[in-house]
């Protein structure tokens, strides 16, 4: 008698998680190497996420981080990677033997989407709109892969300080001192277009060999994409190959499989 298919539990712990396209996303990567997942969205206030997180992950194979426990949920691990500490934000959970690890795929997800979209970041200019969590995490990963220089915009110039006090290459541009520089590459890390919004874009920074990406995808990245391509940038992608990426990336960490997407 054949033994039963063992089940591996996975999940996502944000706030809200319901609109998520991970559990579509790893199982389908699943379903390639012959494993089965179950993958559950499970949604935690701040308040309520150690609690949960501590009573769900004794079962569990691993899980996932989103908005806004990237960073809450650091207390809660024994311990983290390297690229998670650079970013100081944790995307994915696993455990090594009885003690629980973090690290962050987000900024090498990014950097596997840029690079399938034959992208290059080799001595770019960059130009990250926003100083959130989201830019943290994808900083050390543009860095890596020798980009020239990062200017960071955002509207509480002060964030965008710490970044650039934590990162070499990475300047910090306020209204006085915005450049009148062409850019290879310009990303937006704001919530912006969850409300329909798109930052202000100069046509300074976008000449025909600039790229445009949104971290986020779907409606939510449209008005950014829009303003880009009215100011006639090269080209302009949305973020769902990034989501793409760091989720093969965290599934390899988890099933040592790495999945093509």
């Amino acid at each position: 008698m054949a033994e039963p298919i063992k089940k591996y539990k996975l999940g996502l712990f944000g706030h809200p998680v319901a609109h998520s396209q991970s559990p579509k996303i790893h199982t389908e990567f699943a379903q390639r190497f012959g494993i089965e997942v179950d993958y559950q969205l499970i949604d935690a206030t701040a308040a309520e996420l150690p609690e949960k997180f501590k009573n769900w992950i004794q079962s569990a194979h691993g899980c996932n981080i989103t908005v806004p426990h990237k960073q809450n949920i650091m207390p809660l691990l024994d311990h983290y990677t390297e690229r998670a500490h650079l970013a100081q934000a944790v995307n994915t959970v696993y455990w090594r033997g009885s003690e629980l690890w973090g690290d962050n795929t987000d900024g090498d997800g990014l950097v596997l989407d840029l690079q399938s979209k034959d992208i290059k970041l080799k001595g770019a200019e960059v130009l990250i709109i926003g100083a959130g969590g989201a830019t943290q995490g994808i900083i050390p990963s543009l860095l890596a892969q020798n980009v020239a220089h990062i200017d960071i915009k955002n509207r509480d110039n002060e964030k965008a300080k710490k970044l650039e006090r934590q990162f070499e290459r990475c300047t910090a541009i306020g209204i006085k001192n915005l450049t009148a520089k062409n850019y290879n590459l310009i990303i937006h890390a704001t919530s912006m277009g969850h409300h329909g919004l798109s930052p202000e874009l100069h046509h300074d920074w976008i000449d025909s060999e600039t790229v445009a990406y949104d971290l986020s995808y779907g409606k939510a990245a449209e008005p950014f994409l829009k303003a880009a391509k009215e100011l006639s940038a090269k080209q302009a992608y949305d973020g769902l190959g990034m989501l793409y990426g760091q989720a093969a990336l965290a599934f390899e960490i988890w099933f040592t499989k790495k999945p093509d997407f």
